[in-house]
């Protein structure tokens, strides 16, 4: 018998394994589980030096983990001047915040916001570089939509960047938005056209370590022990940042990381490498893009609403665009899959999944590897026959359910129709199909909020009541194993976390109260009271 560090001791210790699916107490030595049962069986391993930690009335749950989340972008958007909607529920805070930061700068500086959003904060109109040159008229600034798929820029940040009106589209599906004069709007939609202004943000390695250190606390604190980080936005040398805090003894988050598809050559790193605190996986290409910037990949065209067409800007018959041709995807997820790395692809509308599919059946049909565990982000239209697709493929997905929560109602009255809305976040039918299934709030769009996510997955309910396609609603167990055990298995990590079973890390969320044993209604009022990560109480 190994010795026993700790034993942990709750009213309800829900395990997630279907041998022993509740228990009253758990034993850790080091950073391993090695007794879970009742507390009478556990305590009797104890020995002198045992710590004893009796939580009481409170339930215990595997670590959270969330598969889709980006802790770079966030230590830096999080740091930028605050519009989001969360925030300021009206554009006169928006305006405000924005003032007052032009107010504090020297001349010449650059500024950054994060978070305007068309949905959530009310009179917000629409946006372009003259309403930004009127706020500042002598600074670059750049403020990003909450979706993360628009920058908007004013006329300083263009001549900082050295664009002007003759600039072309850049390839990798970024556009510059321009009026019919053939001037440039302001507006930038996709990564590409983001990146010449996001290379004037401050990445200093002491920057982003102190950034990212706070945002893992963050993570901790909203109960989560692992997270998957699909697609590094910030330069390659973060790699060596990453990997000084997950070597650090205190560090409180566990780092699943999948590289950009383009940056997979320029590192000597191979699938799995690293540790269990910061693992290199896979690769992750971007298909398509995002329903308010109008390039999710859609078989009909967005709504003709004054929401889509005035405020989001979307024009009149826009379906979105990918990203890329499909033939310059073939060869590049074939070489990923023939050297053995897990293939992550973004892909939200209708049309972009089905060819994102293509893609995939391409490439698993020209070489032969069982278990690849590929997966499809996002989802927000897959069709049933793509998600029986998927199945036999073993491709799986990973919604981003609180699309539903947040904009659910204006998805289905002003950007898609009711009709297709029936179809949003199908997670019933992709249970129904086979799949193992997750959840994610992709930060910094969404705050890291793993109850609220189970909420609307079973619920089905956006902010105004509503209840969005309810029929594609799933139990709470299913959301539980959604944030925990299935989430473990899309990381390939299913052998060590996601639920509490002798041999497995000892990582647990405790919150005060059980989310199998109450009204879905109320899951997104659990409290995280502590996380454990390894044997030891980081939050």
């Amino acid at each position: 018998m190994r010795d026993v560090d700790t034993i942990l001791i709750g009213r309800s210790i829900v395990t997630m394994d279907h041998g022993r699916p509740n228990a009253e107490a758990v034993a850790v030595c080091g950073d391993r589980i090695v007794a879970v049962g009742d507390r009478r069986e556990v305590l009797e391993m104890g020995h002198k030096g045992t710590q004893i930690v009796d939580l009481g009335d409170v339930c215990v749950l595997p670590g959270l983990i969330e598969v889709h989340t980006h802790p770079d972008l966030c230590a830096e958007c999080y740091a930028w001047i605050d519009v989001s909607g969360f925030t300021h529920p009206h554009v006169d805070g928006v305006e405000a915040a924005l003032r007052a930061a032009v107010a504090d700068a020297e001349p010449g500086k650059w500024l950054f916001a994060f978070g305007l959003d068309a949905m959530l904060t009310e009179n917000i109109g629409s946006w372009n570089r003259e309403r930004l040159d009127a706020i500042a008229p002598n600074n670059p600034l750049a403020v990003m939509i909450q979706s993360m798929h628009t920058l908007f820029v004013n006329s300083a940040a263009f001549a900082a960047a050295g664009i002007d009106d003759s600039a072309p589209d850049p390839p990798g599906g970024g556009r510059f938005q321009k009026d019919a004069a053939g001037r440039l709007t302001g507006k930038c939609v996709e990564t590409t056209a983001m990146l010449p202004f996001l290379q004037f943000v401050d990445r200093r390695p002491e920057t982003m370590r102190a950034a990212l250190w706070q945002q893992y606390r963050r993570y901790a604190r909203a109960g989560l022990t692992t997270i998957g980080m699909p697609g590094m936005f910030t330069p390659l040398s973060m790699l060596d940042v990453f990997e000084d805090i997950a070597a650090s003894a205190d560090a409180p988050i566990r780092n699943v990381a999948y590289l950009r598809h383009f940056q997979i050559d320029s590192v000597e790193r191979k699938p799995g490498d690293g540790s269990d605190m910061f693992r290199i996986q896979g690769a992750k290409l971007w298909y398509d893009g995002s329903p308010y910037s109008g390039t999710m990949l859609l078989d009909e065209p967005y709504l003709e609403s004054r929401l889509c067409c005035c405020t989001l800007g979307i024009p009149s018959g826009t379906v979105g665009h990918a990203n890329f041709a499909p033939d310059e995807l073939r060869e590049i997820t074939e070489k990923l899959h023939r050297d053995g790395w897990q293939v992550l692809i973004h892909a939200q509308g209708d049309r972009g999944v089905r060819e994102a599919l293509d893609l995939y059946e391409h490439a698993l049909g020209a070489h032969s590897r069982p278990d690849h565990r590929w997966r499809l982000e996002h989802c927000a239209l897959i069709s049933p026959e793509d998600l029986a697709r998927a199945t036999r493929l073993g491709v799986s997905p990973s919604f981003h359910v609180n699309h539903i929560h947040y904009y659910g109602a204006e998805l289905r009255d002003s950007i898609i129709g009711r009709e297709r809305a029936e179809r949003l976040m199908p997670i019933a039918t992709a249970l129904e199909c086979g799949h193992r299934v997750t959840l994610h709030a992709d930060s910094p769009m969404y705050p890291p909020e793993p109850f609220k996510l189970m909420r609307t997955a079973v619920t089905r309910r956006a902010r105004n009541g509503d209840k969005i396609a309810p029929e594609e609603a799933i139990s709470s167990e299913q959301a539980l194993r959604a944030i925990t055990i299935d989430a473990a298995w899309q990381l390939f990590f299913d052998d060590r976390i996601g639920s509490i079973e002798v041999g497995k890390l000892a990582d647990f969320t405790v919150v005060n109260r059980n989310p199998l044993a109450i009204d879905p209604e109320e899951l997104d009022q659990i409290e995280v009271i502590e996380t454990w990560l390894g044997g030891r109480k980081v939050m």
